[in-house]
């Protein structure tokens, strides 16, 4: 089995909308790490640049549709508890476009590392997105014996060596522990028994991919995407603005997009609020913008607005 690398980014966009009769918070994601996505000078990359990614999320947190509560409370609680124990079921959002941005796994890994533990520090969520980046990236590359090659790199995965190297990206400081480093362990073999053949109650994600590679019918998002990808799309399905987004990220995975036009030098970020019905504005994030409606709806201030991109709705408690 092989996957059209360029199908990849389309095929979440259709998911979502098979999924939630639209795009939702699945496409915003996906869109807005596409956006934060930043070409290397010094080496052949495109990597996140934290500083908008982070933008980005706050703004999307006034705009999103669709509901993703857990995600939502971790990004604005930072709750410990939650934090360690988080499952991050959508990580396929920021999974998928840094495999299609970036031809070297090293970099892929580096920055998948970064962004799951940025949303979630639970050894299961690392382990199995990571097993399912290495998957789709074999996938991708017509590579063959996809579990012989998956078992070799969790044979290999030290847990020391990516805590030496990642441990500055945990986004809340972690106890290090004797615990902590058994529970890593113990994950590590069960997914490499898994390849083995040990069916398990969880780690559905990378059964669901593994069950597509070897024929089977999807049953998850994720598995649906990477099937999709495998044969014909129908992009007629998309408008411009996401056709469009799929093309400017194939360029950044081919260095065609010089990254002085991308990079943000100063940040203008005002009030969406603070303007009225028919004001426009500059936006570092959204660009020119214009206020189309603004208005108090079931208790919740609402203020609608035109970029190139697309109409935003965005809502907060009135003061």
């Amino acid at each position: 089995m092989r996957i059209d690398v360029e199908k990849l980014i389309p095929s979440i966009f259709i998911e979502d909308i098979n999924l939630n009769k639209g795009n939702s918070y699945i496409s915003q994601l996906t869109i807005l790490t596409i956006k934060s996505l930043l070409p290397q000078e010094e080496e052949v990359a495109n990597r996140i640049d934290y500083k908008r990614f982070k933008e980005e999320l706050k703004l999307w947190e006034g705009y999103c549709i669709g509901e993703n509560i857990s995600l939502l409370n971790l990004i604005k609680e930072r709750d410990r508890k939650q934090y360690f124990s988080y499952y991050d079921e959508d990580f396929y959002t920021r999974l998928i476009p840094l495999i299609v941005a970036n031809g070297d796994f090293k970099i892929i890994e580096e920055e998948l590392i970064k962004n799951l533990l940025y949303f979630s520090g639970n050894v299961e969520n690392l382990l199995e997105w990571l097993s399912i980046a290495y998957g789709v990236y074999l996938l991708v590359e017509g590579a063959e014996d996809i579990d012989g090659k998956l078992k070799e790199y969790l044979i290999k995965l030290s847990q020391v060596e990516l805590e030496e190297s990642f441990n500055g990206f945990f986004t809340l400081n972690e106890e290090k522990n004797k615990a902590y480093k058994i529970r890593f362990e113990k994950e590590r073999i069960a997914l490499i028994n898994l390849l083995n053949g040990v069916r398990l109650n969880k780690y559905l994600n990378l059964q669901d991919l593994l069950s597509v590679i070897e024929g089977g019918d999807p049953t998850t998002s994720l598995g649906r995407i990477v099937f999709r990808a495998s044969g014909e799309i129908d992009l007629k399905l998309l408008d411009s603005f996401y056709i469009n987004m799929n093309r400017y990220i194939i360029n950044l995975r081919k260095g065609r997009i010089d990254v002085d036009k991308l990079r943000i030098k100063e940040y203008v970020l005002p009030d969406i609020f603070s303007f009225n019905e028919g004001d426009v504005f500059y936006h570092s994030l959204l660009n020119y913008c214009k206020v189309l409606k603004k208005e108090v709806r079931s208790n919740v201030l609402t203020s609608l607005i035109s970029t190139k991109s697309g109409n935003y709705l965005f809502k907060r408690d009135p003061v």
